[in-house]
């Protein structure tokens, strides 16, 4: 067999070109010189020798100063290859500890050369206390077990492996196979695995949250923070069923924010939340731990109380809103304070439903809005049947300005002093499918407060307009005649009436200083920057604007001197009441002398006799509209064959004459 030499030349040394040799001749023992450096080179030697299987025996020291021949018969080849080959890193270990052969798979995961490894002490390539390693190895009663570890390679880098130990005897002489299985992949799995377990968990936890968030959002107002609308009505249809068991009351509250417009209108977006914000945390403050806040939307609120005493009881919670909503600043610097128009509905034993008492609290608080505000109205069957009329109201405006049933009407007016038709008013009518018309008191307060007043007034405009063309290439005009148009302050919120204007002059070819603005003293309380530019641009194009309803909103010289106004318009119930009532003969001729003072012309609405109409010359108006002219007809040609003139002390000779549409006056 091919054994071993004595002298071991390495595969360089020129005595032994080929290396190993299969004549060599049988080994014998180092000279014991106690060389350590000696003893692993022929280790490292003797082990790339077994590896090329070049090698069928070796000599080791038997610790006696004898020497023990292994033998490796050709049969075993195969198993020495396999052992060589294996994926994980294999090695005898000798009692004492000693690296007796190391697989090229151990050399490539420590990242050295096997010879640096044979006879080496096992520990050298273990990281940290090799104790609990080598206690575990060697097993308990020799036993083998199975341990984790850190190797150290070439580099000092921690390597994770299993160690799979098994003892071996060979004639009488014990020895430890070990295997190192490489967990570097299988520890960066884990790591990745923790990661994405981690990762999972946060975004579990994120899910978690943005499920609270929206759950959140679904109950709640994002800017209080109050229960919004639907977690009202479940907390209303609980408290319900509760009083149903309990016979006692339950209390619905609505409540809207009077005048709350105009802080965005003059303050901004930003000053409106706040003032809400306000409103909201003054709300919580008032009501009792048990009963609920909620915001509706926009600037309506709305306040559950349950185990209500009595409807005196439910009144008087009613009041202290009332109180409360006074008591909050609007956050300007005159310091103003909010208001708030409240409506109650209540519910003895658990009577409605939920969607019941909101709707009757709401048409409650329309109620209190309609009566001033700054109070609290109870529901009752007659709000109701009010609510009800409202509602068919605007069903029946919708259906008008959809089928295109809005018409104009036009009453003259005329100059006290000439009895010269000087213009005619532009009034909305509606024409019902019976072909009757529907008074405007029936919708033009449901316009206003729907917001279809916009488009309604949008249509009377251009009808109006298409009325001034129509008359300027009329071969029997008779003008120069203007049309007055009433203007809601609702129409300024978007910003375009100054564009409809100057669309509607263009598209019919229009003298701009026919047409005319009248806007209800009521409107302009809500007057801000962006009203007043769009005043004057208004003013710019050439059209005059005028105060209508001079005398029943609020009105002031401030507001008379800051609109770009050219006249005023008196309303009917003072002027109906000049020749009987003193204090409303007071108001007209102030009224009259204060348009004069002011360089204004003073319109006189609503004459009916001949009497007022002498009243009205002798304060000096100027001009005059009524039933005693005419009443608005379909056609300015219609309103001019339909105008009389009154016989008076101070002008006219015939009564009751018909005027031709030619004549230029009255």
């Amino acid at each position: 067999m091919t054994v071993m030499r004595e002298h071991t030349p390495s595969p360089s040394d020129p005595k032994a070109p080929g290396g190993w040799n299969g004549d060599e001749a049988l080994h014998r023992s180092p000279a014991r010189s106690g060389d350590a450096l000696a003893r692993l080179a022929e280790a490292e030697d003797m082990i790339r020798a077994i590896g090329a299987g070049e090698v069928d025996a070796f000599v080791l020291p038997d610790g006696h100063a004898g020497r023990r021949v292994f033998t490796l018969e050709t049969a075993d080849r195969p198993y020495r290859m396999f052992v060589e080959n294996m994926r994980d890193g294999a090695a005898t270990v000798s009692s004492t500890g000693l690296i007796l052969f190391a697989n090229r798979r151990l050399g490539e995961l420590l990242s050295c050369a096997r010879e640096s490894i044979v006879g080496a002490p096992l520990t050298q390539f273990l990281a940290g206390d090799p104790s609990p390693v080598l206690h575990a190895v060697y097993g308990p009663e020799g036993h083998g077990v199975t341990v984790e570890a850190d190797l150290l390679d070439a580099d000092g880098r921690p390597i994770p492996v299993l160690i799979g130990s098994s003892p071996l005897a060979i004639d009488g002489r014990s020895f430890t196979c070990i295997t190192f299985f490489d967990l570097r992949d299988q520890k960066a799995q884990e790591r990745e695995i923790a990661r994405l377990d981690e990762a999972q968990a946060e975004r579990l936890t994120e899910l978690e949250s943005a499920k609270d968030a929206l759950a959140l959002q679904a109950t709640h107002d994002g800017l209080t923070g109050l229960p919004n609308r639907a977690l009202l009505v479940d907390r209303i249809n609980q408290a319900l069923a509760a009083a149903r068991r309990s016979g006692r009351c339950t209390a619905v509250y609505f409540l809207d924010m009077d005048g709350f417009k105009d802080i965005n209108d003059t303050q901004g977006h930003a000053a409106g939340d706040a003032a809400l914000q306000r409103a909201a945390q003054q709300l919580v403050a008032t009501v009792r731990p048990m009963d609920s806040v909620a915001r509706m939307g926009g600037d309506e609120f709305a306040v559950l109380a349950v185990d209500v005493d009595s409807h005196e009881h439910a009144v008087d919670i009613g009041a202290r809103l009332v109180d409360a909503m006074s008591a909050v600043p609007r956050g300007h610097p005159n310091g103003e304070h909010l208001g708030a128009s409240v409506g109650l509905s209540i519910s003895d034993r658990g009577r409605g439903t939920a969607e019941i008492l909101i709707h009757e609290a709401d048409t409650a608080m329309y109620k209190a809005k309609a009566d001033g505000g700054g109070r609290a109205e109870v529901f009752d069957a007659a709000l109701d049947l009010q609510s009800q009329h409202r509602a068919n109201a605007k069903v029946a405006l919708q259906c008008a300005l959809d089928e295109r049933r809005i018409v104009a009407h036009y009453q003259p007016i005329v100059n006290i002093a000439t009895g010269q038709t000087t213009g005619f008013e532009v009034l909305a009518r509606i024409t019902e499918n019976s072909g009757t018309l529907m008074s405007p008191k029936d919708f033009i307060p449901t316009a206003e407060e729907s917001g279809l007043i916009v488009p309604l007034g949008a249509e009377v405009l251009t009808a109006a307009c298409k009325e001034l063309g129509y008359q300027r290439s009329s071969p029997t005009h008779s003008g120069p005649w203007n049309l007055a148009v009433n203007v809601s302050a609702r129409q300024f919120e978007s910003g375009e009436l100054p564009a409809i204007v100057r669309r509607n002059l263009e598209e019919f070819g229009l003298d701009p200083t026919r047409l005319h603005l009248e806007l209800t003293e009521t409107a302009i309380m809500a007057l801000h920057t962006g009203v007043l530019k769009q005043l004057a641009e208004i003013r710019d194009l050439g059209v005059e604007v005028g105060l209508d309803d001079f005398g029943t909103g609020y009105a002031s010289l401030t507001h008379l001197r800051r609109l770009p106004v050219s006249f005023v318009k008196i309303d009917q119930t003072f002027v109906q009441g000049i020749t009987t009532d003193s204090e409303d003969e007071g108001i007209v001729s102030a009224v009259i002398a204060l348009s004069a003072r002011l360089g204004l012309r003073s319109i006189a609405e609503g004459v009916e006799t001949v009497e007022q109409l002498d009243r009205l010359r002798e304060f000096g108006c100027d001009e005059a509209q009524g039933y005693l002219f005419a009443k608005p007809q379909a056609t300015i040609d219609a309103a001019m064959g339909h105008t009389t003139a009154p016989s008076t002390s101070l002008g006219f000779r015939q009564a009751r004459l018909t005027i031709p549409a030619s004549f230029p006056g009255l």
